[in-house]
């Protein structure tokens, strides 16, 4: 749908006004079934473009129709919304997309839809995180209605939305789920508003602003915290003011690479049962620079980290690296949102490099079976509530203790402690077998020794 505005809008600008428009569609839907309502804003500004009016005098009457309709503004949003110049969009387009989002049966599929193509326009996942790896994150910290949830680079809302998502499919309340973002990219944080007002859903959101430089919620701690950021961000530190604030108990970040000042910031903005998880380059969990292993070091000696997860390449659009997932909780002793296992002083790391399927060229996903098995695992460790006993799988898991961490430098990159199983053999057991090669031998023996009584005759005769 992309592809009619691609000769007169930024790819960008077109999923703007696109989202923008599914928007208006939904809130006109709205308007139109509640019988009590008086505002029809929305209603009437969709009905003017459906009924092929100002639109066709010029991009100005669409919008003019979306800005009237939208009131110039969306629910969550701390940004005004601001459509890119449509002078150059044609009627044909224009009618095009009309028709088209007319026609869809549910505008919030569409949308999601819409966002789907986003890995097509950022760089690095600037603000899009693919549903499946969304899913993995949320599974794994398990958020409950009475909880909030924070992401400090949150993009479009996939990740705040999939903790709503997770919370109704377990039969809980998801209007009772706080959930608070901030982006430092206006069209991140336009994105996320419109996905959030399309869902009906509600949110916390601030920005534009660099949240390692100007936290918008300075004085809140969250029960989850999850954040995919820029990996190997540079000059994050605004030349060096930054590294000298209080923010930094484990050490102070380098200036050229923000990954654990974003891992730092995750466990700090945790309360003290909260829980997080990040995506970092999978080099952060075994680099000897000399800044960056000594905050791993401090990490793992402050009994923060819980695990890491290894994941694949082609998992993160713009991304050829393979990613891990890093996972944060400040008590590892049981209570209700931890389980019934005590793991101070122990760590769980998980090799899912093998766990990934091809969706399309250059681009891989984690299927929902291996998203299970992850969280399983995860649960399992915790000693969650009707998971099995945990045990450690040569390949795929292992539980260490600090002590083993700190043998090896503090690496915790799982494929460096996560054993291969002992290769699989068809061959029976070893004593069976000696026997079957020495009755083997001996009958060869006992060939040999014919043919030579034969030969030892032909030759006699001659």
């Amino acid at each position: 749908m992309l592809d009619a505005l691609s000769e007169a809008l930024a790819p960008q600008d077109a999923l703007l006004t696109v989202m923008a428009l599914i928007l208006l569609r939904y809130k006109a839907d709205r308007e139109r079934t509640d019988e009590w309502g008086d505002d029809a804003r929305a209603l009437d500004a969709w009905d003017t473009l459906r009924n092929g009016g100002r639109w066709r005098e010029g991009g100005p009457g669409l919008a003019e129709a979306l800005d009237r309709g939208l009131r110039g503004r969306v629910r969550n949003s701390p940004v005004r919304l601001e459509l890119p110049n449509l002078w150059n969009v044609r009627d044909r387009e224009v009618a095009f997309l009309i028709d088209w989002v007319a026609a869809a049966g549910d505008p919030t599929e569409l949308f999601d839809a819409c966002l789907d193509q986003t890995q097509t326009l950022g760089k690095g996942g600037y603000y899009y995180t693919p549903s499946d790896v969304t899913r993995l994150f949320i599974s794994l910290m398990e958020p409950a209605e009475d909880e909030a949830v924070y992401d400090p680079v949150c993009g479009s809302g996939g990740f705040l939305l999939r903790a709503r998502e997770h919370v109704a499919a377990h039969d809980g309340r998801p209007e009772e789920l706080a959930l608070y973002g901030q982006d430092t990219n206006r069209t991140a944080l336009l994105t996320a508003a419109l996905n959030f007002s399309v869902h009906d859903a509600v949110a916390h959101l601030a920005g534009p602003a660099s949240t390692l430089a100007d936290d918008r919620f300075p004085d809140l701690t969250f029960d989850v915290v999850v954040a995919n950021p820029p990996f190997n961000q540079s000059g994050w530190d605004e030349h060096g003011i930054l590294r000298e604030g209080p923010f930094w108990p484990y050490g102070p970040p380098p200036a050229g690479n923000a990954n654990f000042a974003w891992a730092q910031h995750v466990v700090r903005k945790m309360s003290p049962t909260g829980r997080g998880a990040l995506l970092l380059p999978t080099g952060a969990a075994s680099t000897v620079k000399d800044a960056e292993s000594q905050i791993r070091a401090a990490l793992v000696n402050d009994d923060v980290l819980s695990g890491v997860v290894e994941l694949p390449a082609g998992l993160i659009p713009h991304v050829r690296n393979p990613v891990s997932l890093w996972l944060f909780t400040k008590s590892k002793r049981p209570h209700r949102k931890w389980g019934r296992n005590d793991r101070s002083g122990q760590f769980l790391l998980i090799d899912a490099r093998g766990s990934a399927t091809n969706v399309k060229r250059g681009r891989r996903a984690v299927p929902g079976e291996a998203r299970e098995r992850i969280a399983a695992t995860f649960a399992a460790w915790r000693g969650a509530p009707g998971r099995a006993p945990y045990e450690d799988v040569p390949g795929w898991c292992r539980s260490l203790s600090r002590d083993e961490i700190a043998e090896t430098d503090y690496d915790v990159l799982p494929s460096h402690h996560v054993a291969a199983p002992p290769a699989q053999s068809d061959l029976p057991d070893a004593p069976e077998r000696a026997a079957e090669l020495t009755d083997e031998l001996l009958g060869l023996f006992e060939t040999s020794r014919r043919l030579e009584d034969e030969l030892r005759d032909l030759l006699g005769q001659l």
